[in-house]
Order: C-alpha cells, then sequence, then structure tokens
C-alpha cells in the first residue's frame, strides 16, 4: 500500500513578482527534507512558453525533483487542507501513487487571499475543485 506524502504547512504565501503568481504552503525545513507545495502560473503565456510546454501552471513540491508544468489531474481546496492527485507519469516518478495532502489551518483573511491564488492559477483548468 502507497501512503501520500503529507504535511502540515505551518507558512502560507502568495507571491505576484513580474508577472509570475507563487502560492506556497510549507512547514519548516529539516536537515534532510524540506517541505513545501508550490504552485507558479503566469499570464500570458508566450508562445515559447508553449513550444516548451510551460504554458500551464507548474508545481512543485519538496524540491526541483518533483516539479511539472501541468500533470495535475485534480487540486481540491478545503477550509483545512489541499488535495493533489498527480498525472500517472508524475505518480509513476514520486513513487507515492501521486496524491499529496497538505493540511493547514489560517485565519479568513489569509484564507481568502490562499483562495483567490488558486483560482488566478487554475482559472480555466477543469480539475481545480474548490470544496469550501
Amino acid at each position: 500500500m502507497v501512503v501520500a506524502p503529507t504535511f502540515t504547512a505551518t507558512e502560507v504565501s502568495v507571491l505576484d513578482e513580474h508577472g509570475v503568481l507563487v502560492t506556497t504552503l510549507s512547514a519548516p525545513s529539516t536537515e534532510d527534507d524540506d517541505f513545501y507545495l508550490m504552485f507558479q502560473h503566469k499570464e500570458p503565456y508566450t508562445a515559447q512558453d508553449t513550444r516548451f510546454g510551460m504554458d500551464k501552471p507548474y508545481v512543485e513540491y519538496c524540491g526541483q525533483g518533483c516539479s511539472w508544468y501541468g500533470e495535475m489531474e485534480a487540486v481540491e481546496l478545503f477550509a483545512d487542507r489541499l488535495l493533489v492527485r498527480m498525472s500517472k507519469v508524475a505518480a509513476e516518478h514520486m513513487q507515492n501513487g501521486g496524491l499529496l495532502e497538505v493540511s493547514f489551518s489560517c485565519g479568513i483573511p489569509e484564507f481568502s487571499e490562499l483562495r483567490d491564488a488558486l483560482r488566478r492559477t487554475f482559472n480555466g483548468q477543469p480539475y481545480f475543485i474548490d470544496r469550501v
């Protein structure tokens, strides 16, 4: 049985720099591991982005070794957690079934900022589900 990686984020960050929206849920790192889930989105995508397959939301989980443009089949936002189901390609690379879960606890203003950032990141993507 494969157990989905999970951690509890202690920080939620939303930055919009140079036309790139970066949304990160993170927990303190250890000597051996980093704990974060990051999404990036930019508008508009350029012809070069499209040519190189970089015209979809970017996801990075605990390091660049687990990062992709697209490759997400579901991103579900709940009031206290975020579930991400990755594609078969990503799941095979991650060797964990491709399901990620990050729980969090934040106030209404911070949650609203997170929710708005995820809506912008996944605008038009049918796999984003707001369960709140």
